[in-house]
């Protein structure tokens, strides 16, 4: 069973270019329109490492390119990463010498090498440790937080440091009839956790699991653009989302109006739906798809970081993600 922890401080970080639905439309020409986009997305504004002009006048027909592109914009998963850690430090008051191991994922690597954990442990002066790159794709944070409570608690550092970042413009399809352009954003979340030291939140992770059987379901090839069967996935992902909710509300005696859900930012109208089958107050439920878009694992975690400063003593929060794989994991967190 998962010991529980502590998280200090949590950060995001985003791209500067912003990707709204009038640029989708009338400038890079995508078709399904409007309507289409409200009644089954809901989602208005993205942020992309690429350019407006790059996607314009490419529609990135070559993901290769659009990584070269990128890094000479110097907006990268590793930036993003490292953005998103500083703003977890400072918000934590942990200085980078007191982090003693770095997890991270990164599902669209610019580089093969060195690995996203000692990448961002160079670019932060975080000195030597047992650094590693675990990757569940957009499930990811909820996979290293099951990590770090299945971590005995005599191997903890005093600090560990986990991200989760992505850049999945880079993967994506901008062509006329193109589904995944009004989908995909960029970004980055990280977390400053402890078992030693008490801080803001005590994490439970109760849940991590994964189905082989369909890993096909999502796929990126190493030089090509994001694929997925969207109508499987969208069942999927709503059915685990419902039957994690109800597990973790069971297991924790919560009462729905009594606690914040976040669940995946894949899709606002998909929320809707969890919502409805669940009964859940929409007002409980902490979201930010709508206006930055599909950030994969750093989805969720964005969520919660971006209402920090809203939570106070005795909040509770329920979070479920899913992710390729196909993945799933959740947890229950306490504000102290």
């Amino acid at each position: 069973m998962s010991q529980p922890f502590y998280v200090h401080g949590m950060g995001w970080a985003l791209p500067q270019n912003v990707l709204d639905d009038d640029f989708l439309h009338k400038e890079v020409g995508l078709e399904k329109g409007l309507d289409w986009n409200r009644s089954r997305l809901g989602i208005h504004q993205r942020y992309s490492v690429l350019s407006r002009d790059y996607i314009k006048s490419t529609k990135n027909r070559d993901p290769l390119a659009a990584i070269a592109h990128a890094r000479a914009l110097g907006d990268t998963p590793v930036t993003m990463a490292v953005r998103a850690a500083q703003g977890a430090l400072a918000r934590a008051g942990v200085k980078p010498e007191q982090i003693g191991m770095v997890v991270a994922n990164n599902d669209t690597p610019f580089d093969l090498l060195p690995t996203m954990a000692n990448s961002v442990a160079k670019a932060l002066g975080i000195d030597g440790g047992p650094h590693i790159d675990v990757n569940s794709a957009c499930s990811s944070f909820a996979r290293h937080m099951k990590l770090l409570g299945d971590t005995n608690a005599a191997d903890w550092p005093d600090y560990v440091l986990t991200i989760q970042s992505s850049a999945y413009t880079t993967r994506t399809d901008y062509s006329p009839k193109s589904i995944d352009g009004y989908i995909w954003g960029d970004g980055a979340a990280a977390q400053i956790s402890s078992q030693r030291h008490p801080g803001r939140l005590r994490v439970e992770p109760l849940i991590f699991g994964t189905s082989p059987k369909d890993a096909n379901a999502i796929t990126v090839d190493t030089c090509g653009l994001f694929r997925q069967d969207g109508a499987a996935v969208r069942e999927f992902s709503i059915r685990k989302t419902v039957e994690m909710f109800e597990t973790i509300a069971a297991a924790k005696k919560l009462y729905a109006e009594d606690v914040y859900t976040v669940s995946h930012q894949a899709n606002y109208v998909m929320q809707d739906s969890i919502l409805g089958h669940l009964h859940l107050p929409p007002e409980r439920h902490l979201r930010n798809v709508q206006s930055q878009g599909n950030i994969a694992a750093a989805g969720a975690p964005s969520v919660i970081a971006q209402n920090w400063d809203k939570f106070k003593k005795g909040d509770q929060i329920v979070y479920a993600v899913l992710g390729a794989g196909l993945a799933w994991g959740g947890g229950y967190m306490e504000v102290l």
